[in-house]
């Protein structure tokens, strides 16, 4: 099994500017080759010439210029050979992906490269083969940059720049798992990001079994085998950070107006931004940067709780669109919806730990009744969030409801692997709320007639008794 394991640094001024200018030069080196990229695609057009397609269309085509532009400009030298490689590698493939997709062997096509603007998006640094140009002393990270000319005697030597991990290796870690490394810059912060390869670990067992109906209320709701209902939070703090990037990206856009009219010398002209939108442009960095991670780490700890629970987990096929009453709802929806990327962790964890992930149909499970089976016609409204069958006069609550239908689907229509078919009894005896507090997950257990109110989300969560 391959993953990523991602190691924050500390990287002092003078070692910071070095892995700009390095990343400076892939990126230069990445346009350049793209210049040569499409005068090769015109000519190509014109005259249909093969050895400009044997360039452009073949993976190592454009890598196999470097030797020469290296001759021509002798400053891709101080740039180890590993990350120039990568440079080119990476627009080979962005243009044999946009060829797939003209000729229909690509679900969805993509666009010709383009330029890249290195201000916008750091370049990483990627060293694709085990320990070539990079070692590690404990926790220091030593990592080998191009050749450097000393003046004195004339001869190139190879230059070193050294950083610290500002965290311990976990202890799963061992030297012969790695086999790449990608040193990248979010915003202010560098990490080193090796990519590491671990056996796979054997399938259990299944004894215990969850579905969950994944939704915008919550992030989901589940029933599981062992009689206990999970309503799973969104976190708290998605709204507050979104509120903060709304109001620092008004603020920037404001600056646009102030832009400064630079006339280069071809000729040609160009708006600097002001100062004022650099700093906060800069801090609108930080937001999404400080988003991501704390997205990341919610949804992995929910998933492993889930995992350190049951043994299967299977996740109702619903997937987000954004269809709502009103365009500022679609956008909260968008925005806030974290069902794909829970969906993907959930997969990840279980190949992770020798447990089982799946999905189930959720087609006609919300107006079902998972006592006597009657479909309500026509559909229960969003918001409407209990309701009782006029059937069997049985009282739901809506997502356990859907929930219930799914692990009744899963328990039917499923060999689950290592365990056969289980029963399909389902009584719901227990009901609880998880809420993410930043160090994990906090357990609110339902009480029965009673309500459990989200003080973090300012709503209600109906918790009513079996």
């Amino acid at each position: 099994m391959q993953s990523a394991l991602k190691m924050r640094l500390e990287v002092d001024e003078h070692t910071a500017a070095v892995l700009d200018g390095q990343s400076r030069i892939a990126n230069w080196l990445y346009n350049r080759l793209l210049e040569e990229a499409n005068e090769l695609r015109r000519r190509f057009r014109e005259t249909q010439d093969p050895e400009a397609a044997k360039v452009l269309y073949t993976e190592r085509g454009l890598r196999n210029r470097i030797p020469a532009l290296k001759q021509e400009h002798p400053f891709l030298r101080t740039v180890h050979s590993s990350v120039l490689k990568n440079a080119a590698l990476r627009l080979s493939s962005a243009i044999r992906e946009y060829q797939k997709g003209r000729h229909g062997r690509r679900a969805k096509r993509a666009g010709w490269p383009k330029f890249r603007s290195w201000k916008r998006k750091w370049f990483s640094l990627h060293y694709d083969e085990p320990w070539k140009g990079f070692r590690l002393d404990g926790p220091t990270l030593v990592l080998s940059l191009g050749m450097a000319l000393n003046e004195a005697t004339g001869k190139r030597k190879q230059v070193h720049v050294s950083t610290r991990l500002a965290e311990p290796l976990p202890d799963w870690f061992e030297p012969g798992m790695v086999r790449q490394l990608r040193i990248v810059k979010e915003g202010k912060l560098f990490y080193a990001v090796f990519t590491v390869r671990r056996p796979v670990p054997a399938q259990r067992s299944v004894k215990r079994v969850i579905t969950i109906d994944p939704n915008h209320k919550n992030l989901g709701y589940g029933v599981g085998t062992d009689g206990v209902a999970t309503e799973i939070f969104n976190p708290w703090f998605l709204k507050i950070l979104d509120r903060r990037i709304d109001e620092v990206k008004s603020l920037r856009d404001r600056c646009q107006r102030n832009s400064v009219r630079v006339v280069r010398e071809d000729g040609s002209e160009a708006w600097l931004p002001s100062r004022r939108w650099r700093k906060l442009n800069e801090r609108l960095d930080e937001l999404w940067r400080v988003r991501r991670e704390q997205t990341k780490v919610y949804l992995r700890t929910v998933a492993n709780r889930l995992y350190r629970e049951y043994d299967a987990v299977f996740v109702g096929d619903y997937t987000p669109h954004g269809g709502g009453i009103s365009r500022g709802m679609r956008r909260a929806m968008n925005n806030q919806s974290l069902i794909g990327r829970f969906k993907e962790t959930l997969a990840w964890v279980a190949t992770r730990s020798g447990k089982v992930y799946g999905e189930w149909d959720e087609d006609g499970s919300t107006r079902t009744c998972h006592a006597c089976h009657y479909k309500v016609p026509g559909g229960i409204p969003p918001e409407v969030r209990e309701w009782t069958c006029p059937e069997c006069g049985t009282h739901h609550i809506r997502d356990e409801n859907s929930s219930i239908n799914g692990l009744e689907q899963v328990l039917k229509n499923l060999e689950v692997p290592g365990s056969g078919r289980l029963g399909d009894k389902i009584v719901v005896r227990t009901r609880r709320a998880w809420r993410f507090d930043g160090l994990g997950i906090q357990e609110i257990p339902g009480a029965v007639g009673g309500r459990v109110r989200d003080h973090a989300a300012g709503r209600q969560e109906i918790k009513c008794g079996a």
